[in-house]
């Protein structure tokens, strides 16, 4: 399968746009990988995920991640690896980026539910939080989650 920069099924998630290049029915329900085309100053609250391991390959901009305490600066090229169960959060810098996401498995169903959600208005964070927990994505905050305060 071959897919244009374009192609796949698209969201728009908060500011960011994602488009899902491989998801969890091609994957036989084990990772989804995700373009996210994110704008300046965005990212994820601090979180960890108990069923596998998350991978980013920045392909645009430069983006900060917070790996358990330690930051890391990622730019154009540089891939990061995030283990299972280790905190971590990230925020696009100050021109925005595209980065390529590989999620553990049932992350996809939190962010496609949340996308929908948003469509309806507004999405109380506690309803949110407690719907990532339950396909894969344990916040261990709630400030700054994708540009909520």
């Amino acid at each position: 399968m071959k897919l244009q920069v374009e192609e796949g099924r698209t969201i728009q998630f908060y500011k960011t746009k994602m488009i899902f290049k491989v998801n969890l029915e091609q994957s036989d329900n084990a990772y989804s990988t995700i373009l996210m085309i994110h704008p300046p100053l965005v990212g994820p609250a601090l979180h960890m995920h108990p069923n596998g391991v998350e991978t980013f390959f920045v392909i645009e901009g430069d983006y900060e991640f917070n790996l358990n305490g330690q930051l890391i600066n990622a730019k154009k090229g540089d891939f990061v690896y995030i283990p299972k169960n280790v905190p971590h959060k990230y925020n696009s810098g100050k021109n925005g980026g595209t980065i390529l996401v590989t999620t553990p498995a049932s992350v996809e169903n939190y962010f496609l539910h949340i996308a929908e959600k948003l469509l309806q208005g507004n999405v109380p964070l506690e309803y949110e939080f407690d719907y990532a927990q339950k396909n894969g994505q344990v916040f261990l905050e709630n400030t700054g989650n994708w540009g909520h305060k």
